[in-house]
């Protein structure tokens, strides 16, 4: 018995293959946490609490060893509010991590303790990894940001590509 295939299917089964051959490559970069100094932090008043900003900086450590630094950016965007039962400041945050291989970008937002510029200890943070250069060209995925009690930071990156 002999079987004849259509172009059609054959066309078809080859983009098929040649789309599931594509999605064995790399994935990006692996997941990673490094731990942050204290920040050095200089507060930016301009006489209101919405608007109120932070620029700080600090130097990462990844296995021990010196591994970059971060630099960010915080905004109060909004405050404690009775009628919402809110009782912390809500922060937008832009961190940018210049790392040996590139720079990764983080942005979120944030609660606060009001007029506090630091995390709460023990108390975890996620925001969005929007971006990245070089190495990390394109990442996605979510940062996990928490302060220790000895003023300390770990940021741990999980890259969902």
């Amino acid at each position: 018995m002999h079987r004849t295939v259509r172009p059609l299917a054959a066309a078809s089964a080859v983009i098929a293959i040649a789309l599931l051959a594509g999605c064995g490559g790399t994935s990006g970069p692996a997941d990673f946490t490094l731990v942050q100094s204290g920040p050095h932090i200089t507060e930016i008043d301009n006489g209101a609490s919405v608007g109120d900003a932070t620029a700080f900086d600090a130097e990462l450590t990844k296995d021990g060893a010196a591994f970059g630094s971060l630099y960010g950016e915080q905004t109060v965007i909004a405050e404690p509010d009775p009628a919402s039962k809110r009782t912390d400041e809500v922060r937008r945050t832009e961190l940018d991590f210049e790392l040996p291989d590139g720079q990764i970008v983080v942005q979120g937002t944030s609660h606060y303790a009001k007029g506090s510029w630091r995390l709460t200890v023990g108390k975890p943070v996620v925001r969005a990894i929007v971006g990245g250069t070089r190495a990390y060209a394109g990442v996605q995925g979510e940062l996990t940001s928490t302060r220790n009690a000895d003023g300390n930071y770990m940021q741990a990156f999980h890259f969902v590509n």
